[in-house]
């Protein structure tokens, strides 16, 4: 009887560290998968955060051309080196800009 109860515990053993195997490895592609799409939205992201005026143009130019390094790259640098967009302003509690 205790030799099949020993053996019972081994499987249990066994058995949750397969569980625990394939939890970690979904785990690490799920968390790959989203670096990966944040790594690949990377120039729409800083187009976005600096107010470009064409920040719509490289969102679509990096989702259908973004597979591709050239075209990354040069999203990215059009991303950094182009003109923020001016028409946003800063405004005070009571509505007035500030100067």
């Amino acid at each position: 009887m205790s030799a099949a109860l020993a053996l019972f515990i081994v499987f249990l053993a066994l058995l949750g560290l397969a569980v625990g195997s394939i939890f970690l490895h979904v785990l690490l592609w799920v968390l790959g998968g989203v670096l990966a799409l944040f790594l690949y939205f990377i120039p729409a992201i800083v187009a976005g955060a600096r107010h470009h005026e064409h920040s719509l143009w490289i969102l679509v130019l990096d989702i259908v051309l973004g597979w591709s390094g050239i075209a990354w790259v040069v999203l990215l640098i059009w991303a950094l080196v182009g003109e923020s967009h001016a028409g946003l302003r800063r405004l005070r509690a009571d509505g007035t800009p500030l100067s």
